[in-house]
């Protein structure tokens, strides 16, 4: 197969390795930034100048974009997006953590073009594209799902099928949501035990073991005992996703917690945290004087 990936960014350039250290496809790499795709062709990639080439002739494209602007300007231009380059019957695949509605767009662009879709973001960061480790959560035809996820097994772990386009960005959402609205709360707690009897090392060993804290929370208490928070989520990145899922329920009531949560992450990307990760949120309750 020859095989696209559009967006060489933390988790695109890891997924494109893994792709690559099989050794049984062709595989073109394209980035806003050509600086990133030297060493994915120094380890075998062909380089292309637009999504457009890249796409050109391609089986299969997959994108791994940061929001729903570069998802659109990469997919949908008419001058340079891979969409409109693609052969029919090609594959077009988004891993990217977009809203359901421009997932929507894009599908449709697809069915026109008579090219195969599917939104299939990912749970899992570097450590688990690095290791091939990552999960799969596709929305769209089960027959399409069934003829990529070879391809997808090769950087993951698990190829979970949610439902018709647009599920797989939604659940996505759902899940980010969920972890984001954790991390928020154990950083609050973990913050209001300074200047306290209480140990936070020992606080956190305890809470961690309790049946109270699911395994992230546990994990993001300890992180959060430190004072350097090397970006595998960015703030910057959980305060678009909250946003994202915030928005995605119009016409279905709220989600007041969820916007609570996107209004502290928001905080914290203005208070300059944003390329700090997750868990440095807790920054922003320690400077707001609550530790």
């Amino acid at each position: 197969m020859r095989i696209a990936v559009l967006g060489l960014g933390a988790m695109g350039a890891r997924m494109a390795r893994r792709l690559l250290a099989t050794g049984e496809d062709e595989i073109v790499v394209w980035n806003r930034t050509a600086e990133a795709t030297r060493p994915l062709v120094e380890a075998g990639a062909t380089a292309a100048p637009t999504p457009a080439v890249a796409a050109a002739r391609s089986d299969l494209v997959l994108g791994m974009l940061r929001d729903d602007d570069a998802g659109r300007a990469v997919w949908l231009r008419p001058d340079t997006g891979a969409l409109a380059a693609m052969n029919p019957g090609a594959v077009a695949i988004d891993c990217s953590t977009v809203t359901p509605s421009f997932t929507g767009e894009l599908a449709a662009g697809c069915t026109a073009h008579g090219v195969g879709f599917l939104d299939a973001p990912v749970l899992g960061s570097r450590p688990q594209a690095e290791a091939g480790t990552l999960i799969f959560l596709a929305g769209g035809d089960p027959s399409v799902v069934r003829r990529v996820e070879p391809v997808l097994r090769r950087m993951g772990g698990a190829v979970h099928h949610m439902g018709p386009s647009g599920t797989g960005a939604r659940m996505k959402l759902l899940v980010n949501a969920l972890f984001a609205v954790q991390v928020a709360a154990v950083a609050e707690q973990v913050a209001a035990l300074g200047g306290t009897d209480l140990d936070p090392a020992r606080a956190v060993e305890v809470l961690a073991a309790t049946p109270v804290a699911s395994p992230a929370a546990g994990a993001a208490a300890v992180a959060m005992l430190g004072h350097t928070f090397p970006a595998a989520f960015p703030i910057d990145l959980v305060a678009k996703d909250l946003g994202y899922a915030a928005g995605s329920v119009t016409g279905r009531g709220d989600l007041p917690i969820t916007r609570t949560a996107a209004d502290v992450f928001q905080r914290a990307v203005e208070q300059g945290y944003g390329a700090d990760n997750i868990t440095g949120v807790v920054q922003l309750f320690r400077t707001a004087g609550i530790a």
